[in-house]
């Protein structure tokens, strides 16, 4: 025999539950090698055990806890993708594990890392938002509500500057009446964000770019009207000045 060959025979013999491919290996002692990389965090190794009773295990007492542990170890291997997709898994399949709540953050968490900086396509964000926001209607009492809330301010702060500088670009296209619509959605859609004030500034400006400015007064005598937070002393006399008139 070989030399290398006998280094082979040893290797898969010597490595014992360590060997993924090791089918005499019990599915209880593949899970504790499993729990042991992951405390070890050897996330790599982990997965390759949970990986192995998810697909021959499932239906076995241990199916439930490997399909956590798996998810989890991509997730903190930064496996976003591959995370999401046992999270999910875990969710549609198991209503109720323990392992409900946990996944369902971690749904979210990983949503919101996959999502692109604001100048890029924002379907991930939105769809983040919305599992977040559902997160914490279904699990008002949770240990992860702060943070929940913490990253639902982040995305929504994303969001609107996605569409505050939508509308600049439409400005410098001089699509005024399209700016004006993405900054409504702002006002709309991201009313308590820092951007706020900006996007209420721009459509009169807007509206003055385009030659109206009886619009450009009529939304700002709304907003003393109908909206008192926006109407501080500086944000008065920008606006008139904006539509041309004395404060």
């Amino acid at each position: 025999m070989s030399f290398i060959r006998i280094i082979a025979l040893f290797i898969i013999t010597g490595c014992g539950m360590s060997n993924p491919f090791n089918d005499k290996v019990s599915y209880k002692d593949r899970f504790d090698e499993g729990l042991r990389f992951f405390e070890e965090k050897k996330y790599v190794k982990s997965s390759q055990q949970f990986n192995i009773i998810v697909q021959r295990a499932s239906h076995t007492d241990l199916g439930d806890d490997a399909l956590f542990f798996l998810a989890e170890s991509y997730f903190k291997n930064k496996d976003y993708d591959l995370a999401l997709i046992e999270y999910e898994k875990l969710v549609s399949r198991m209503g109720f594990s323990p392992y409900i709540e946990k996944s369902r953050w971690r749904i979210c968490e990983s949503l919101t890392l996959l999502s692109p900086n604001y100048y890029h396509d924002q379907g991930s964000s939105l769809k983040a938002l919305s599992q977040i926001q559902e997160f914490i209607d279904d699990f008002p009492s949770s240990e992860f509500s702060k943070d929940a809330g913490l990253l639902l301010s982040s995305l929504r702060e994303r969001l609107a500057r996605k569409d505050m500088e939508t509308g600049k670009l439409y400005v410098k296209l001089k699509a005024y009446d399209s700016a004006i619509l993405s900054y409504k959605n702002v006002i709309n859609q991201y009313y308590d964000t820092v951007f706020f004030k900006n996007a209420n500034l721009e459509i009169i400006r807007c509206y003055m770019l385009l030659g109206q400015k009886d619009n450009a007064r009529t939304f700002f005598l709304n907003l003393e009207k109908s909206d008192k937070s926006v109407l501080t002393d500086s944000f008065k006399e920008e606006a008139l000045n904006i539509i041309g008139l004395s404060s």
